[in-house]
C-alpha cells in the first residue's frame, strides 16, 4: 500500500488547512474585536464555514484513497 503523489498532496493540503481552520476558530471564539466591523466579522464566520466544508471534502477524498488501495 503506497500513497500516490497526488494523494499525498491532498493529505498535505488537509493538514495545512486544519492548522488554518484551528487558528481561525480560535480567533473567532474570542469574540468580535473593535477593529473588525460587522460585515467583515460575518465574512470571517462564512470563511470558517467554507473552510470547514472544504476540510470535510478533503477528508472524504482521503477515505476513498484508503478504500481503493
Amino acid at each position: 500500500m503506497s500513497i500516490q503523489p497526488h494523494e499525498q498532496r491532498v493529505i498535505d493540503e488537509q493538514k495545512d488547512l486544519e492548522k488554518k481552520l484551528n487558528a481561525l476558530l480560535e480567533f473567532l471564539q474570542k469574540g468580535q474585536p473593535s477593529f473588525i466591523d460587522d460585515k467583515n466579522w460575518a465574512l470571517l464566520n462564512d470563511q470558517y464555514d467554507a473552510m470547514n466544508w472544504y476540510y470535510t471534502i478533503l477528508g472524504s477524498r482521503i477515505e476513498l484513497f484508503e478504500v481503493n488501495q
